[in-house]
C-alpha cells in the first residue's frame, strides 16, 4: 500500500502552506523524520515516515510510536464527576475503580453515538475522558449539559492543546517503555499508572488502537518533544519505527475497530455499530430511551466485516449488494489487510444480510466484487 491511498496527501514543504490546519506540538519533530501529512480532524498529521506496509508490519512482529496528540482531552472533576459521567455515558462510573478505564460512548437524545471514548478514574472525583480529534468541544458541551442533573458541583476542563498523547504498539512495546526508565507493571487492558520517562511525569495507560501489547502515554505539551524522541531512542535495539495514520487505520481495520468519522457518520447507534456489549443498561442515561425502543424491535442494520474474494478495494461510501443486485447496505471503511494481504471492510448492512458466510458484492465503481460477511477481528492473534 502506498500513500497514494490517502487523497490530499502532502508532503512536509507543501503541508507548510496548507491553510486552516493546526500544527501539533511534535510538527518540525515529524518533519524531521521525514514525515508525509495529511489533514485529519483538523490537524496536520504524519500519515507515513517510510511506507505504510513497513510501518504496519513493525506494529505487528516489534513496535512501533504513534503521535496521536490530535486527540482531545477532558478533565471531569468534582463530587458530581462519578454522576455525570453515568449520565452522560452508556457506562456506570460508580464500578470503575481508581487507577482503571472503561471504554464507552457519548449519546445523543435519539441514541445516536456523538462520540466513542474512553475514561478513567484518576481519583475518587477525579476523571480523564480522551474524546476522538475534534470532539472536544461538542462533548464538553454534552457534559456540561447535563450537570445540572447530578447532585455535587463538577467541572468539564479541557486539557486538548496541553496535553500530547503517544501510542507505543507491539510485542517489545514493555521493553521499549522499561529501557526508557518508565515502571512496567504487569497489568491487564484498561488500567492507568504514573510514570517516569526521560523525567517527565507521565500517565500511562494499557490502551490502544492496534490490537497488540502497549501503551499510550499521557505527557505535558512541553514534554512531548523529548518523551518522544526518548521513546524512540530506547526502542532502536528493537527497531522501532515511528507510525503513521496510514498504518494505524490498516492496523485497526485488521481488528475491526471503529473509526468514530467512518463508522458513526451520519447517526448511528451502539446496537447497529457492535458496540452493545459496552452499554450498562442498569443506569440511566441520556439516549436511554431510544436505545431501548431499538433493542425491542431489532429491525436495525448491523455493522460487519467484509472480505473481499474478487480484485478491488472497498472504499468509504461503497454500496453492498445482494444477489439480485439492489444495495442492501454501505461501506464505512476498507483497506487491503497487510497482514493477510485480503481486501478487507466494514460495512452496514440489513439484518438478513449480517451473518458472517453471508455472499454479497461491493459495488467497486461500477463493477460487483464478490465479498463475504466475516466475524472480525479478521487478524486472530494468539
Amino acid at each position: 500500500m502506498t500513500a497514494a491511498f490517502f487523497p490530499g496527501l502532502m508532503s512536509a514543504a507543501e503541508s507548510a502552506t496548507e491553510p486552516g490546519l493546526l500544527k501539533g506540538p511534535l510538527h518540525d519533530l515529524h518533519a524531521r523524520l521525514g514525515a508525509r501529512f495529511v489533514g485529519f480532524g483538523g490537524f496536520e498529521m504524519p500519515v507515513q515516515y517510510s511506507s505504510i506496509k513497513e510501518e504496519h508490519e513493525a506494529v505487528r512482529t516489534h513496535v512501533g510510536l504513534f503521535d496521536v496528540s490530535h486527540m482531545s482531552n477532558l478533565r471531569i472533576e468534582g463530587p458530581g464527576a462519578e454522576a455525570l459521567l453515568s449520565r452522560t455515558t452508556v457506562s456506570d462510573a460508580a464500578k470503575l475503580k481508581v487507577g482503571r478505564g472503561v471504554y464507552t460512548a457519548v449519546l445523543r437524545d435519539d441514541g445516536t453515538i456523538l462520540d466513542d471514548t474512553i475514561f478513567y478514574r484518576m481519583a475518587d472525583d477525579s476523571f480523564y475522558l480522551v474524546p476522538n480529534a475534534g470532539l472536544n468541544e461538542a462533548v464538553r458541551a454534552a457534559l456540561e449539559a447535563h450537570a445540572d442533573d447530578v447532585e455535587g458541583d463538577v467541572t468539564v476542563t479541557d486539557v486538548s492543546r496541553a496535553t500530547c498523547i503517544f501510542a507505543l504498539q507491539g510485542p517489545d512495546a514493555p521493553a521499549v517503555l522499561k529501557a526508557a526508565g518508565a515502571d512496567v507493571p504487569d497489568t491487564p487492558p484498561f488500567r492507568i499508572h504514573e510514570a517516569q520517562v526521560d523525567g517527565a511525569v507521565c500517565q500511562v495507560a494499557t490502551t490502544g488502537y492496534t490490537g497488540e501489547t502497549g501503551y499510550e502515554l499521557f505527557v505535558s505539551e512541553e514534554r512531548g518533544p523529548e518523551v518522544f524522541e526518548a521513546l524512540l531512542d530506547a526502542g532502536k535495539v528493537h527497531g522501532i519505527e515511528p507510525v503513521g495514520l496510514g498504518a494505524r487505520d490498516t492496523l485497526r481495520l485488521e481488528m475491526g475497530f471503529a473509526l468514530a468519522g467512518n463508522e458513526f457518520e451520519g447517526g448511528r447507534t451502539p446496537l447497529e455499530a457492535g458496540l452493545g456489549w459496552a452499554v450498562k443498561w442498569d443506569h440511566d442515561f441520556v439516549g436511554k430511551e431510544a436505545l431501548v425502543r431499538q433493542k425491542e424491535t431489532d429491525d436495525h442494520d448491523r455493522l460487519v466485516g467484509l472480505e473481499l474474494s474478487g480484485r478491488g478495494i472497498a472504499r468509504h461510501g461503497y454500496a453492498v449488494l445482494d444477489g439480485s443486485g439492489q444495495q442492501v447496505g454501505i461501506v464505512t471503511s476498507g483497506t487491503l489487510s497487510p497482514s493477510l494481504d485480503t481486501a478487507i471492510a466494514l460495512a452496514y448492512v440489513r439484518p438478513g444480510q449480517a451473518a458472517p458466510g453471508t455472499e454479497v458484492a461491493v459495488d467497486v465503481r461500477g463493477r460487483p466484487v464478490a465479498a463475504t460477511v466475516a466475524k472480525t477481528p479478521f487478524l486472530k492473534r494468539s
